[in-house]
């Protein structure tokens, strides 16, 4: 008995596998590395899925084109010629949330069934950990553990409990500084220098904002060849002025710097979130292969 004791004190002591990363290993990921990681998560699931006796469909991991819709301003002619503003792939998220076989299986499924899939796939939300978040945005909480989302989680990252609440904490802090950036100087000339060729090129718009909103009443009852047609032009210009005004860089630059100011005080999940998800991807390798 004290053998065992004393065995199971050492494996407590024994460093998380995520905490070996350390010096010049810990950085940001890649949007391909990502996609690795998110393509291993769903195998992962459907594997464990299937020994709790459920069926499940993996769901198609975003590429890294359809991760660049929806950003603030297109900055890359090529994507704003193949894409516009990316109307196929906002058709393809809806084809997802009605189509996918996996959603069309659970909302197939009985009151009951419904309920023990969403607990094989989720775990029991009655069994809730909570996650304060920075600043004043409030609390979010998540099942405890149990679930083939936090398996599969736990299996990448080392342990889903701790990767939630860093994952929430630090994903959760652009509210705190968009504000402030958007007042910062660097930003303001750059905007201004962007408008101003949009102006020169044909259009005039205050921001990236103002022009989606123009662009999508000047769409609204275009039929859906032209208005690819305008679409692609419009996002051409859109993305030529973003490199010409530098406004693209300039605004990564600054998410860089006051992101890493923001969650000065949050110094710890900060580290463990850039940790654990270069642990998720070493194994995410063995995963895929």
């Amino acid at each position: 008995m004290v053998t065992v004791l004393f065995l199971l004190a050492g494996c407590a002591d024994e460093p998380r596998p995520w905490e070996g990363i350390s010096g010049s290993q810990v950085r940001d990921l890649t949007n391909e590395e990502v996609i690795e990681i998110e393509r291993a998560e769903q195998k992962l699931i459907k594997a464990c899925m299937k020994d709790k006796g459920f069926p499940y469909w993996e769901f198609p991991v975003p590429s890294v084109d359809e991760q660049k819709w929806g950003n603030y301003v297109i900055e890359s002619v090529r994507w704003a010629k193949e894409y516009g503003y990316g109307r196929e792939f906002e058709k393809l998220g809806e084809n997802i949330r009605t189509s996918h076989r996996t959603v069309i299986y659970q909302n197939a499924l009985p009151r009951g069934g419904r309920v023990s899939y969403t607990r094989a796939l989720d775990g029991n939300y009655r069994d809730r950990m909570t996650v304060k978040l920075p600043g004043k945005l409030g609390k979010v909480a998540t099942p405890r553990g149990g679930g083939c989302t936090n398996e599969a989680r736990a299996a990448l990252y080392g342990d889903s409990a701790i990767w939630y609440t860093a994952r929430r904490t630090v994903e959760s802090a652009l509210p705190l500084y968009v504000q402030a950036l958007k007042q910062d100087e660097r930003f303001t000339k750059a905007l201004r220098r962007w408008s101003d060729c949009m102006t020169r090129s044909g259009g005039s718009f205050d921001s990236p904002h103002d022009l989606r909103q123009k662009r999508e009443a000047a769409v609204q009852n275009m039929p859906a060849v032209e208005a690819d047609a305008f679409d692609r032009k419009l996002a051409v210009t859109e993305a030529t002025c973003a490199v010409e005004s530098s406004l693209g860089k300039v605004l990564r630059h600054l998410e860089t710097e006051y992101r890493a100011r923001t969650l000065k005080p949050y110094s710890e999940p900060w580290d463990t979130y850039r940790k654990m998800r270069l642990h998720a991807h070493r194994q995410a390798h063995g995963v895929l292969s």
